[in-house]
């Protein structure tokens, strides 16, 4: 009998704590604090302790205390055990706290894998309610559903036959070979249009897997659904094999948004899955990178089309050695015109919540509403080397930080901070 999955949440730089006795976890669990079994605590301690630094969502605080890093998502230990990992996006914690996290959250990850099919509804009112997981596997069920309504994609294969009737192909060799009691049946070859292609085979197998996982009603009973109309589709053999026969043709065209879905669940792409019996869904996403590809798309929707936006493009270097270029400069946005090679603003974002309400700096403090300097020195290396007038700073708004700051490095260069709301207008 397979063991009750245990859903636990924490934000980002909470505490997972190792708890020893048999206790309700639920009397000790806050947002920021957790307690997990020793079976839990073996797994995520050797990600913990381990030499490669990508593994490193999880420091060691203590002996018994893991703290989380600044990452998001989902991790299913081999026990069973679930654990979200959500923004921080105030400093105190509350009783909505998770709610309003796990809404965000949700919502970036929306915008930022392009998931258009997902519609402002009631529905998405009960998100903060429900776990990340829950959610992914919803969207990734209105997918199919999407797919499916608009017709599951049908191929010609060629089959071999032994048959009473004669059509397509008489493989000669086998009937001239036929002992003369079969000579009345017919061994032919023909094409029939068959469901069974690699993108359905892969499709079957997700649904199938993602059964197992959800503990939503709604997302078994859709998934149950939808397995049934892929009945005639056998399941992966090759998972490999099938994603590399996955076509692009334009007739497939409404099939691609289901490709980054299939990946992440047939084959698990992180590099923090946890393996084992009882392993589910796992990801895991820097914030910081999420929250800089949260920044672009947005800004890009919102762009005048004299404007062209890049991310991470055009590198600079800092300096040169021997006639080569060194210390590449990589800024996480650059705002050009279209039809020329001419940068306009250079803005760089930060996962920070930063303290825009603290009193004017004095020469000499350190209070600088807690940015920090060595983000001032890269901002006006930026704006330097790619010759702007201004660069910006943008860090996630919050209670503390809703008002822009500006500063002025001399006559030709100034900065601005922008505070950028993580619950915009709908994304369109």
């Amino acid at each position: 009998m397979s063991k009750q999955l245990k859903s636990l949440y924490i934000r980002e730089w909470g505490k997972i704590h190792l708890i020893k006795e048999d206790k309700d976890f639920k009397d000790y669990t806050n947002i920021d604090n957790i307690y997990i079994n020793s079976k839990s605590w073996e797994q995520l301690s050797k990600f913990a302790n381990s030499d490669k630094k990508d593994n490193r969502f999880l420091r060691l605080h203590n002996k018994n205390t893991l703290k989380v890093q600044n990452f998001v998502g989902v991790i299913t230990t081999p026990d069973g055990t679930q654990i979200e990992i959500l923004p921080k996006i105030e400093d105190k914690a509350s009783s909505e706290s998770a709610g309003k996290s796990r809404k965000i959250l949700a919502k970036m990850l929306r915008i930022v894998n392009n998931l258009d099919f997902i519609e402002t509804t009631k529905a998405s009112l009960q998100i903060q309610n429900k776990p990340i997981p829950e959610i992914l596997i919803g969207w990734f069920l209105s997918c199919i559903d999407i797919i499916v309504k608009k017709g599951i994609r049908k191929d010609y294969i060629r089959v071999a036959r032994h048959e009473k009737f004669l059509k397509g192909q008489l493989q000669l060799q086998k009937q001239v070979n036929e002992p003369p009691h079969h000579q009345h049946l017919f061994h032919i070859e023909y094409d029939i249009l068959s469901p069974n292609r690699a993108e359905n085979r892969l499709i079957h197998s997700a649904l199938v897997q993602i059964s197992k996982w959800s503990r939503d009603n709604h997302n078994q009973s859709l998934a149950k659904h939808l397995i049934m109309l892929f009945d005639e589709v056998p399941l992966s053999k090759n998972y490999l094999s099938d994603f590399a026969k996955w076509s692009t043709s334009r007739d497939m065209n409404y099939y691609q948004s289901a490709l980054p879905w299939l990946k992440l669940i047939l084959n698990q792409q992180s590099p923090f899955t946890l393996k084992g019996k009882y392993a589910g869904i796992s990801f895991l996403i820097p914030m910081e990178k999420l929250f800089e590809k949260y920044v672009a798309k947005i800004l890009a929707s919102k762009l005048n089309n004299k404007y062209t936006l890049t991310e991470q493009k055009p590198q600079k270097a800092l300096a040169y050695s021997n006639k080569k270029a060194v210390f590449n400069m990589r800024p996480d946005i650059v705002v050009s015109h279209k039809n020329r090679e001419d940068i306009r603003l250079v803005l760089d974002t930060k996962w920070k919540l930063i303290d825009g309400k603290s009193p004017t700096p004095i020469y000499g403090k350190d209070n600088n509403h807690t940015i920090k300097q060595s983000d001032m020195y890269q901002l006006f290396a930026y704006g330097k080397k790619y010759k702007v007038k201004r660069v910006i700073l943008i860090y996630p708004s919050w209670s503390k930080f809703n008002k822009k700051l500006f500063y002025k490095f001399d006559d030709n260069l100034s900065l601005a901070v922008i505070p950028f709301p993580l619950n915009p207008a709908p994304h369109k």
